[in-house]
């Protein structure tokens, strides 16, 4: 596949060449005033070393020899393939002006085929080259401050966290927890255990606590998530009627309380 493909464009290069200066009456355009058959035959040479500097990825100099070919003997395939050079070396504004030159200029009534191929190429390649040259979408502005700032979201924010952090605890310990208790079960004659499981009981019970206190603190903090994401402290208050200056909100202080079986939450405005 690879040398089909190879040998499909060294096809049509040669067939670029070609077409491109093979016979002076089947070029686009009127031939410089006083061209040669030496004129002719630089071009056909500059074309020559033009494409081989194009196969080398040598772009700009590439697009000088296509370009002096062309000023020898012009004809549209050299335009495309400055085009090509110039989209190459990231001059997209030039490249789009030499596609449209291509795009723009009359073809003889009986053009030779690869000057209607190289208007084709031209025209998609246009498109691509227009779509990179397209401004990228402006960004959405932000939002006017409204009177009267509504607070920081922090506070809730990290309240949240702290739930979440909780109740991931909770819930890990808690299996843990529940594992080696059924780890226990599985070796005890009924209610009478070897004495040598005492340990994996107490860790089993100790797992068991820190899973309560996780719940706890995570329900509790989320709790007070809650809230902070509706008093949000820290704002400022409106003006009056009158247009005196607004007064600060006082601060929230928050405290929390984790007893055996119960949380207690205080706040103060």
């Amino acid at each position: 596949m690879k040398t089909m493909m190879m040998l499909s464009n060294c096809l049509r290069r040669c067939a670029f060449v070609v077409t491109l200066l093979a016979a002076a009456p089947a070029l686009a355009a009127e031939p410089p005033a006083g061209a040669s058959a030496d004129a002719q035959q630089l071009a056909r040479t500059r074309a020559h070393e033009g494409l081989k500097l194009y196969g080398a990825d040598r772009w700009q100099e590439a697009f000088d020899a296509f370009q002096e070919a062309d000023r020898l003997y012009h004809a549209p395939t050299l335009v495309l393939y400055m085009a090509r050079c110039q989209r190459k070396l990231g001059n997209l504004e030039a490249a789009r002006a030499l596609y449209e030159q291509v795009l723009d200029e009359a073809l003889p009534e009986d053009p030779p085929p690869a000057f209607l191929e190289a208007r084709r190429d031209a025209e998609t390649e246009l498109a691509g080259v227009r779509a990179a040259l397209k401004p990228p979408p402006a960004a959405p502005a932000a939002p006017a401050p409204q009177a009267g700032g509504g607070g920081s979201l922090l506070p809730a924010g990290l309240a949240f966290g702290l739930g979440a952090v909780g109740l991931g605890v909770g819930a890990a310990t808690g299996i843990v927890s529940l594992s080696k208790v059924s780890d226990i079960k599985s070796q005890c004659d009924g209610r009478r255990c070897p004495a040598e499981l005492q340990g994996d009981a107490d860790t089993a019970t100790t797992l068991g606590h820190v899973s309560t206190v996780g719940f706890i603190v995570g329900a509790a903090s989320a709790a007070a998530g809650v809230v902070l994401l509706v008093v949000r402290p820290g704002g400022d208050g409106a003006p009056d009627a009158a247009g005196a200056a607004p007064r600060a909100r006082r601060g929230v202080v928050w405290s929390a309380g984790v007893g055996l079986g119960g949380v207690a939450l205080q706040g103060s405005f």
